[in-house]
Order: structure tokens, then C-alpha cells, then sequence
């Protein structure tokens, strides 16, 4: 696995990030709670002694994120424009770009680099295609899957919903981390569903039960590997898990309402439907693709998968076709009404993983594919299947290696982000590709619609010139090795 990886984005819609996030603020009581804490004091005292052990003349600087975050906030004062101490040098003009502005678009991104997995909030100015980190988050596992969450999760004795700005987060740990993207340098999520229980080892007589782990009610008890929030109630969160369950969850109730069990190995998969606020796709390592009413767990529609899942998706505008692909590099099409018939569409894109499968929500049969080549794939789900094969339209490759979480932005169905194993975001305005725009702009409202001579980006053409090419000496290849094995056949019966 690389050591400087995006493995998961989401993008934020507009006008839900405030102008000025807040800054993270703790009081000396909380600091003295925290220093008193001794699983606290053993970590530090361990990196601590790390670090006196490479070099005793160190700085401060070197200490861990964690122990800097301690040092700021017990010795410093924040100034009081409300900036963080790093920031206060700022000129004017730097402060104002810290500001969010109502047309900026947000993503984020769950990344991992070396040792240290995090958060990092990208603002991405679309006019001039100015894409930069904003903040980060600090997490304490690898990040697996992510999801915006557009209302605050509620408390118990609270039902409503408000407005809000936060992401869900899932790692390799068995619980699901909700934090708020509105504030920088926070330390810890606002909300944490299921999880360990710690406990108090001293009070365990039996050494055996030291071992065992213990978990909140409901929770799950292996990584979590996918996340969905529900479009029609977003208090509503489906996730899925190495320990072969979905669960679905309550976020004004801060609880599990209901778990699946119909796989039998981990679920990478799981899937609301944007048409059909009950429905839901699952898939996992047992070779099963799932489609099931949530309020009829024991009628599940099951397609045998043609490989091992990587990702899936719904058509957000049909609502009946799903899309997935594998790791041997097969993109399979199929209707959810007919989902134990035939594939729609079944071919092999390339030999190596297609990593996602995505579809823009603005315009009909776009659909576009991250592969570990490091190319995104463009597809025609509304053009006339030959051959199994959806229509080629467009390839790119930024060059930035194996690509992952591929995701169109929601609020411009033209605008497509993703992950890369050398750590970076790219976002893609597809706008800017003559292939592209001359082949779906039609299917949009005149107002949305961009023009042909205003498209800059020639390079997806001539890419995806040679992709089509690579198609048509395949299919020459399979249908001569149809030929060749009637032939055969026809010899072997004379």
C-alpha cells in the first residue's frame, strides 16, 4: 500500500460552510483533565522519550502533532481576530482568502501520509480552477470511507433537525466519527457511534479477559469500509463492515436502529438508492451483490458478482441501473428491476482494478471511472450498448499515478474530484474537453449547457483516440478467437 494516499473524498454543497470557521478553543480545566489522563501521559512519555533518544537538543518543533496542539493551547492565548496562533502573521489579503466564500466549492479529502492519517478540507474556486487546503483534521486510524453530513447530528432528547456542516469519517477501527468541519484545530469528533468500551484492566481478575474486547451496544466489531447517508432523511446512515454487517443508524438518536446480516464475508458496499429513500444496494467480499427494501430485510435480490467488488453506484437520474466494477478491471452494468438477469453491459476496461464508478447527478448517462493506471474513463450509459461495451466518450490521465474515489460534485454535475497514491486531489472540469461537451451538452437545460469553442482541453481526444483503438483491436482479437474455435468445433463434428 502506498504511504501517501487520498483514499476517500466528498464534496460539500455550497452555502452550508460558514465565512469564518471557528477556532478550536480549550480551557486549563480540560487541560489538566487531559494531562491526568494516564493513557495520555504514557503516549507522551513514549514519544517523549523517542524523540530525547534521535536528538536531545530538539525543539519543540519536532514534537508530535498531538503534543504541539497541548503546548499551544496551555501557553499561548489565541489573538483576537479569532485566528490561530499560526495565523496571526497573516497579511490582509491572506486573511481574506482563509474566508469561505458562498461560491466556493468544498471537498474533502480522507488522506493518509507515512504514519499520519487526516482530514483535509480543500476549497476549490471553480472560475479559476484554484484548488487549496483550506484545514486539516487530524484522525487516530486510517480512513476508509467518507460522507458530508448537511445537519448537526442531534442529541437524545432532540428530533430536529439544524443546519450543519460536518463529515463522517470510517476507518479501520470498529466506529464511525462525525466531525465539525466548521472548526480548525479541533481535537475530537463531535459525535462517535459504537466503538470499544474502555476498560479498567486493574479490576480484571482473569488474565484471559484482558484480551477480549468489548464494544458499545450495537456497535460494529471490525473496520467499518463504506458509508451512505440517506438523500430524502439525513439523519438516516447506512454503513457497512468487515464483520459482515450493515447497520443502519439514527444520527439525531446518536444510535443503531438496525443491522443486516445477509453476507456472509466483509461489506465493502452499501448503497441508498437517490430515487427510493428505502432501498438498498450491498456488496461484499462473498461474491454477492444485494438489492433489498429496508423495511424487508428477508427479501433480498441477490446477483452473483463477474469479480471481486470495488465500487458500485446508483444512477442518481434513472434510479433503477447500478454500475460496478472489479478488481480485474470489469465494468458491469446492470438493471436493478431485472438484477438476477443478464448484465445490461459486462466488459474488461483494463487489466488493472477500476477503483470507482461514478455519476454525475446533472447529466443523464455520464459516467466516469478512477482505474490504478492512473486514467479516468468516461461512459455513455445512455448510448446503445455493442457488444456488452458502454460507449467509450473520453480519457484522461493528470499523471498523477494510481488513481481512487472518483466523486462528480453534486452542485456542477460537470465537475469531477478524486484521489491519487501520491497524495494529491485532482478535480477535472469536464467542461473543458471538446469530446465531452459536444457529445452530452444536449441533454442539459440551454442555461447550463457549455459551448464546444469555449472548450480548452484537446488532450482527453487524443487519449481517448488510442483508448478506442485498444477497444477495437480487443474486440478483432475475441472475434477471431470465435471464429477460429467454431471452426474447430465444426472440423472436430466432421
Amino acid at each position: 500500500m502506498a504511504q501517501n494516499l487520498i483514499s476517500a473524498i466528498a464534496w460539500v454543497s455550497r452555502g452550508y460552510a460558514i465565512k469564518q470557521p471557528k477556532e478550536f478553543d480549550i480551557d486549563e480545566e480540560e487541560i489538566n483533565k487531559m494531562k491526568q489522563d494516564k493513557l495520555i501521559n504514557k503516549n507522551l512519555t513514549q514519544d517523549l522519550g523517542k524523540i530525547q533518544e534521535q536528538d536531545e537538543d530538539s525543539s519543540g518543533d519536532n514534537l508530535p502533532v498531538f503534543c504541539q496542539d497541548l503546548e499551544m493551547h496551555g501557553k499561548q492565548q489565541l489573538p483576537d481576530d479569532g485566528y490561530p496562533v499560526a495565523i496571526e502573521d497573516l497579511s490582509d489579503e491572506e486573511k481574506e482568502d482563509y474566508q469561505i466564500k458562498s461560491s466556493d466549492a468544498l471537498v474533502i479529502a480522507a488522506k493518509i501520509e507515512n504514519e499520519f492519517s487526516s482530514l483535509e478540507v480543500y476549497i476549490y474556486e471553480e472560475e479559476k480552477a484554484n484548488l487549496f487546503v483550506h484545514h486539516e483534521i487530524q484522525l487516530s486510524a486510517f480512513p476508509l470511507a467518507v460522507e458530508w453530513l448537511p445537519i448537526q447530528p442531534g442529541q437524545v432528547e432532540s428530533t430536529s433537525a439544524t443546519k450543519g456542516n460536518y463529515a463522517i469519517v470510517s476507518s479501520f477501527l470498529p466506529e464511525i466519527e462525525i466531525w465539525n468541519l466548521d472548526v480548525v484545530n479541533v481535537l475530537e469528533p463531535s459525535v462517535v457511534l459504537g466503538g470499544e468500551i474502555e476498560q479498567n484492566y486493574k479490576k480484571v481478575k482473569n488474565l484471559k479477559k484482558q484480551n477480549k474486547k468489548s464494544y458499545k451496544a450495537d456497535s460494529h466489531t471490525d473496520s467499518v469500509l463504506s458509508l451512505s447517508l440517506n438523500s430524502f432523511k439525513p439523519n438516516i446512515l447506512l454503513s457497512g463492515s468487515a464483520d459482515h454487517s450493515v447497520k443502519l443508524w439514527d444520527l439525531m438518536l446518536q444510535k443503531c436502529v438496525f443491522t443486516y446480516n445477509h453476507h456472509k464475508d466483509k461489506v465493502q458496499i452499501s448503497k441508498f438508492n437517490t430515487k427510493e429513500e428505502s432501498v438498498i444496494l450491498s456488496g461484499g467480499e462473498d461474491g454477492k451483490l444485494c438489492l433489498f427494501d429496508a423495511r424487508s430485510p428477508d427479501s433480498i435480490h441477490q446477483h452473483k458478482m463477474l469479480g471481486s467488488l470495488e465500487s458500485a453506484c446508483w444512477d442518481p437520474i434513472k434510479g433503477y441501473q447500478i454500475a460496478y466494477s472489479t478488481e480485474d478491471g470489469n465494468l458491469i452494468l446492470l438493471d436493478a428491476r431485472k438484477i438476477g438477469e443478464q448484465p445490461l453491459a459486462n466488459f474488461n476496461v483494463n487489466k488493472k482494478a477500476l477503483s470507482s464508478v461514478h455519476m454525475s447527478t446533472g447529466v443523464p448517462g455520464l459516467l466516469a471511472t478512477t482505474c490504478l493506471d492512473g486514467k479516468i474513463r468516461v461512459y455513455d450509459t445512455d448510448a446503445p450498448i455493442k457488444n456488452g461495451q458502454l460507449q467509450l466518450i473520453s480519457s484522461y490521465n493528470p499523471k498523477l499515478e494510481s488513481l481512487y474515489c472518483g466523486q462528480f460534485y453534486q452542485d456542477s454535475p460537470w465537475t469531477y474530484g478524486c484521489g491519487s497514491s501520491q497524495g494529491e486531489l485532482f478535480v477535472w472540469d469536464m467542461q473543458e474537453s471538446q469530446q465531452i461537451v459536444s457529445h452530452f451538452s444536449s441533454r442539459v437545460a440551454p442555461e447550463s449547457r457549455p459551448k464546444v469553442e469555449d472548450c480548452t482541453n484537446k488532450n482527453t481526444d487524443d487519449l481517448c483516440m488510442k483508448e478506442r483503438e485498444e477497444i477495437q483491436k480487443m474486440e478483432q482479437e475475441d472475434k477471431e478467437d470465435m471464429e477460429e474455435g467454431g471452426l474447430q468445433e465444426e472440423e472436430h463434428n466432421n
